[in-house]
């Protein structure tokens, strides 16, 4: 009896053993027609359709899916798409998947693989095992200083991720500053100060106080605007102190045992003097654009809060913000200087009638406030958008004749038709000192304002987007209708219709150009997409309306 049971147990265990070997087979080959239907479609031309084919390569988690999947992220250039890819990244587990990972990614040191190098470093920072964590660190530790775009994908990604536990290798990075980054390639500099908040912690004191010192020396050393924001707000955030300018402080609070001291009025926190307002919103760097809505709704009359129809009174000289662009070490500027500036009257609103009234006498109080060092330009929207002047298409000097000439423009403009958000965004991505690229032709691998060389050396520091809706038309629109609001106002069939995509695309073109976006709400506005904006940029979101919907 003992025989027979053995006997059964041995047939089954066999019979089992086979159906193993068959099951296992059978999900190889799945596996692999799996690969092969959803590689056929990562070239399609619907990021959507491409963001779920990478998501079924990322199922098989095999050499043949993960090799398909780098093939469509080399060129990606969707916010929506991208970030659902690098999540497909995430679940790319097996040694044989990220050995193409690695082989694939390491070799993207071209600007235009930054986005797709940029998305699968995510992908591995949030999948956080050892295998993936290693990749990481081979883009820092085994990579040339001057791999600028591999390095600030994989700073960014760890940065986006919360990688406390990496950053090491951003102060690695940080240590590398040279000023001549400043003009040639500002992408590395700013990425790795914009990461610094998000990856220091308190936790290891040493390493806290190093990062501290590094973005020290750069305060010290950079003559850059932008730069000296962002390394104060930086340092702000990681110690809790106000933004001071000095290096010296800095390297004090560290000699101090970085403890919060009392605020100090010696000389200095910020900078020295004011800088152009709009809106009362801050510019930071000297390279502005103003998106300006003109569509339909801006017709319509605005209801002014008490104290704009109160007579105007001069605004007080003193500024506060977190701004840079006086001194090199935030000191006071010339006063000579400051007594041969002519005095702008403040904004007159006594014939603001509607919303567009409105932004004309703001815009134009900005641009008439503008120091003859600044350079702007101003891209105007309804169902389409352009640049206000189509003989000005590249960034122009705040001389009084270039400022005469745009005020004249600004009070031209009357409203027409719909609301392209998106398009009037990507338009002013497209601006820079010296060849602007046409938004209408962008690329994925040439023409792209995310990544392109001139765009991130000589593109926009500051913009400031004004609207009085939300988003009715867009580029990529084929129809117009009911689509998504029913018994609403008639809106376009396009992804870029959809603020929360409007949101993850401008985060996209943002990722690496840091530009602060200050967005102005008249009238009722998508306050959620406006504040989404503002957020992601470092901006700050003005509700002129106060019914804002969020």
């Amino acid at each position: 009896m003992t025989r027979i049971l053995w006997t059964k147990t041995l047939l089954a265990a066999a019979l089992c053993g086979a159906l193993f070997c068959v099951s296992t087979s059978t999900v190889a080959q799945n596996a692999d027609e799996a690969v092969r239907i959803a590689g056929k479609k990562i070239g399609d031309k619907n990021p959507d359709v491409r963001a779920q084919a990478v998501a079924d390569l990322a199922r098989a988690n095999n050499k043949g899916g993960a090799t398909a999947i780098m093939q469509c992220l080399a060129t990606e250039d969707d916010g929506p798409a991208g970030y659902a890819m690098a999540e497909s990244v995430r679940s790319l587990t097996s040694e044989e998947a990220l050995e193409v990972v690695e082989k694939s990614v390491l070799k993207w040191t071209k600007p235009e693989n930054l986005f797709g190098a940029y998305w699968t470093f995510l992908g591995l920072a949030a999948q956080n095992t050892e295998r993936a964590n290693s990749i990481l660190r081979k883009a820092i530790d085994e990579t040339k200083d001057d791999e600028i775009y591999l390095r600030s994908a994989a700073i960014e990604a760890m940065a986006e991720a919360g990688r406390t536990d990496m950053a090491d290798l951003l102060l690695k990075v940080l240590k590398t500053y040279d000023p001549e980054w400043d003009e040639k390639s500002p992408i590395i500099v700013l990425t790795s100060i914009q990461a610094a908040p998000k990856m220091v912690t308190g936790g290891d004191t040493k390493l806290r106080n190093d990062v501290v010192l590094a973005l020290a020396d750069i305060l010290e050393k950079t003559k850059d605007d932008r730069i000296q924001w962002f390394t104060c707000t930086a340092l702000s955030k990681i110690t809790g102190e106000d933004t001071y300018i000095e290096a010296s402080f800095w390297r004090w609070w560290v000699e101090m045992g970085g403890k919060k001291v009392e605020r100090r009025d010696e000389g200095a926190t910020v900078a020295g003097r004011d800088v152009p307002k709009f809106f009362k919103a801050a510019a930071v760097g000297k390279r502005v654009m103003f998106v300006i809505d003109i569509s339909g709704s801006m017709q319509h009359p605005v209801e002014l809060p008490p104290e704009m129809k109160k007579p105007p009174e001069p605004e007080p000289k003193k500024d506060d913000s977190p701004v840079t662009g006086g001194g090199k070490n935030g000191k006071n500027g010339d006063k000579d200087e400051e007594e041969k500036k002519p005095v702008i009257p403040p904004p007159d609103y006594s014939k603001v009638k509607s919303k567009l009234d409105l932004a004309k006498v703001e815009l134009i109080y900005t641009l008439k406030n503008l120091p003859n060092d600044y350079w702007f330009n101003i891209v105007i929207y309804h169902t389409g958008h352009d640049w206000i002047d189509g003989s000005s298409k590249e960034f122009v000097q705040a001389t009084e004749g270039n400022k005469a000439k745009f005020v004249k423009k600004v009070e031209d403009l009357n409203w027409a038709a719909l609301t392209n958000i998106h398009g009037a965004l990507v338009r002013s991505y497209c601006v820079n000192k010296k060849k602007t690229l046409d938004p209408m032709k962008i690329g994925k691998n040439t023409n792209n304002p995310a990544w392109d060389p001139e765009c991130l050396r000589t593109g926009a520091t500051t913009i400031f987007f004004l609207t009085d809706g939300s988003p009715t038309i867009s580029d990529d629109s084929t129809d117009i209708g009911q689509v998504g609001r029913p018994g609403g106002n008639p809106v376009g069939n396009g992804r870029m219709c959809q603020g929360r995509n409007i949101a993850l695309d401008i985060k996209r073109l943002n990722v690496f150009r840091k530009a602060v976006i200050n967005t102005v709400g008249i009238g009722p506005h998508d306050g959620s997409l406006l504040g989404a904006l503002a957020q992601m940029s470092g901006g700050e979101y003005i509700d002129r309306s106060g019914v804002a919907p969020r």
